[in-house]
């Protein structure tokens, strides 16, 4: 029986050929660049959900699972309201797979010690094991393609950080 993987295939990723490189044009013109910065901000996406997937393979968490384990990890205590507000979904599909993380005690929900009315979202011992996992598989992955690079490609980089933080920032 062939499993679906994070985006799809079958096998989980184990036995695909990699994808086609993106077309990078020699020269382009200050209007293009948003688009292909998007296409380079999706491709990296979908690598890191391979790679995230490829580290647990037997929890099979989709994508958006991945994105709230991420969140609840950078922002301990958040709340239902702030993951939802970060996915972009409404607030009863955030519950909807914050419920499937609690079973699989990823994560846990509890009151807030500063505000009783408040629920705040913490991961479980198990949580914070997968998500160390799935980091250092994301970030030995990086770090293979970055040694790849030669050095003024990693300067050029390096240079570039301070933009993308600026466009990227929560």
């Amino acid at each position: 029986m062939t499993t679906q993987g994070p985006d799809g295939t079958g096998s989980g990723g184990a036995s695909r050929k990699p994808a086609a490189p993106l077309p990078v044009p020699a020269h382009r013109p200050p209007e293009g660049l948003p688009e292909h910065l998007l296409l380079l901000m999706m491709a990296s996406s979908r690598l890191m959900m391979l790679d995230a997937a490829r580290a647990v393979p037997e929890l099979r968490l989709t994508p958006p699972q991945f994105r709230i384990l991420n969140y609840v990890f950078r922002h301990p205590g958040t709340s239902l309201s702030q993951v939802a507000a970060q996915l972009g979904v409404r607030l009863p599909t955030a519950s909807v797979m914050l419920v499937k993380l609690a079973q699989e005690e990823l994560v846990t929900r509890e009151r807030d010690p500063a505000s009783r009315r408040r629920m705040q979202l913490l991961l479980t011992k198990r949580g914070e094991r997968v998500m160390e996992a799935v980091r250092a598989n994301v970030f030995a992955r990086l770090e293979t393609r970055l040694a790849q690079l030669d050095a003024e490609a990693r300067t050029n980089l390096d240079r570039a950080m301070p933009a993308l933080e600026l466009l990227f920032r929560d």
